[in-house]
């Protein structure tokens, strides 16, 4: 699998809203997600400038909307923080401010639903392994055949017999070997446009297991520079 580029110093999520109905940006929006040690999903942080407000308010409210209106959504693009950094000075905002600065304006963060336990796949972890845990990242939003092909070539999916899916939603799979464990992961679509997901199963042997959070967010991440808004990541067994 090549190597992703180096992650930058800034952490934070950014994002451009337009106006409605035109290409130029109204506000920048930032988010950080709310994780649990293993990597899976409490809530969304999020602070918002406005042209309309001219200052940083935190707006959980919109982290929602993104996530929930079509219409709305299609006017969010996922930026760089030097693309977010240019955007804000052509609105009158000034320079971006520092990743503790805006960790310091979060305030209600938006919360997400903590589903029951649903067992995806065998209970039992495979022999030779102590655990298996299986995770999923769901998506809103489509992929264009762009960013579909991207996401082939960097995670090197495998593609599947049509015979192994009937449905004819899952993309590919791609394994991977971390500190004696076995990753692997699966692109899928979710239902006649609903979005999209990728289900990560853990096979874990002894030792800690950073390296799954790593790869949830590795995965979460480069999907989102692709064109597909992460909605939640939760654990399926």
């Amino acid at each position: 699998m090549p190597h992703p580029p180096t992650p930058p110093a800034r952490q934070l999520d950014y994002y451009l809203l337009a106006a409605d109905g035109s290409g130029r940006p109204e506000a920048v929006v930032v988010e950080e997600w709310v994780l649990r040690d293993d990597g899976t999903a409490i809530g969304i942080d999020n602070v918002t400038w406005t042209a309309a407000q001219r200052s940083w308010q935190c707006t959980p409210a919109l982290s929602r909307d993104l996530r929930a209106d079509d219409g709305l959504r299609a006017r969010i693009s996922a930026v760089s923080a030097d693309a977010a950094q240019d955007a804000l000075a052509q609105l009158g905002g000034g320079e971006l401010p520092d990743e503790p600065w805006l960790r310091g304006r979060f305030a209600d963060f938006l919360p997400l639903p903590s589903a029951p336990l649903l067992r995806l796949g065998p209970a039992q972890a495979p022999p030779g392994f102590r655990d298996r845990h299986v995770y999923r990242i769901l998506f809103a939003g489509d992929l264009d055949r762009h960013g579909l092909q991207c996401l082939r070539l960097w995670w090197r999916l495998e593609p599947v017999e049509p015979a192994a899916d009937p449905s004819g939603r899952l993309v590919g799979r791609a394994r991977r070997e971390v500190d004696d464990h076995e990753l692997s992961w699966e692109l899928r679509r979710v239902g006649p446009g609903l979005g999209w997901a990728v289900d990560l199963t853990a096979c874990l042997r002894d030792g800690p297991a950073s390296a799954v959070p790593l790869l949830l967010r590795d995965l979460r991440q480069l999907a989102r520079a692709h064109g597909l808004l992460p909605v939640t990541v939760e654990r399926l067994g």
